[in-house]
């Protein structure tokens, strides 16, 4: 179901992206991982990603909205014991609603991105959009910005909270304490034979998921991608929330 906010854009101004919403210009990239052992540069479409991860706010009138998704009714095929289990009620969170949401499962968060007329993002958009620094695209190749993509205790310049610096597309939080959803987690494998015979356990480790990097020095993207490739869609965790993204015409 469209807002009434989105409905007024669709129909006033499909030329631009909703206001809370930044395009982000597309351009050839180069990704830090390696596609079945693919490492050349893919082109990526523009798109429009929201400047920030969705709100407890948002997501508790999502709620309202459909009530199917309350923790209460959610089937647990879609979402884990843990799912919202931290909310005060089973509609309302009992906590600062202008904090990022989290503790939902990756369908939970693909209903509410469909629900805006949006869609979780792909990995490549994610990590594209995750490269720019507050002047730069792509700050990858600066030593000492991405050091500070290891402290897990949000560093400045990479809050989540409101009013956070901005990189060069005015997205925010990207690479915050809380981590994010994309649309196609499950197909972020450890290496192109991951649906071998001989894998055993090499996989669940972070140090084996950095055998499909084209860039092993870029712990924090191989993290997150070690994370997200374990994540089943109906799990939960406390630091994994989501933002969605939407074409930028």
């Amino acid at each position: 179901m469209l807002t009434s906010a989105l409905l007024w854009w669709l129909l006033a101004a499909p030329a631009t992206a909703p206001p809370d919403f930044a395009v982000v210009p597309g351009g050839m990239y180069r990704s830090t991982v390696r596609y079945e052992g693919d490492e050349r540069l893919r082109r990526v479409d523009d798109f429009a990603m929201q400047r920030r991860a969705v709100t407890v706010r948002e997501f508790e009138a999502f709620l309202r909205v459909q009530p199917q998704w309350r923790r209460d009714r959610v089937p647990s095929l879609l979402a884990d014991s843990a799912y919202l289990a931290h909310w005060r009620q089973a509609d309302a969170a009992g906590q600062a609603p202008e904090t990022p949401v989290t503790q939902v499962s990756w369908f939970a968060a693909d209903a509410y991105c469909a629900s805006i007329g949006a869609r979780l993002p792909d990995w490549t958009e994610w990590e594209f959009a995750a490269a720019a620094d507050a002047t730069r695209r792509d700050a990858r190749g600066d030593a000492a910005w991405r050091a500070r993509l290891l402290d897990d205790g949000t560093p400045r310049g990479f809050d989540a909270r409101p009013g956070a610096p901005a990189n060069a597309y005015g997205v925010s939080g990207l690479h915050g304490t809380n981590w994010e959803w994309v649309g196609d987690h499950a197909s972020l494998l450890g290496d192109s034979d991951k649906r071998g015979s001989d894998d055993g356990d090499r996989l669940r480790f972070c140090g084996a998921t950095g055998l499909s990097f084209a860039d092993r020095d870029d712990y924090a993207v191989l993290k997150r991608v070690a994370l997200l490739s374990a994540m089943a869609p109906r799990s939960t965790l406390g630091n994994l929330g989501f933002r969605c993204v939407r074409g930028a015409s």
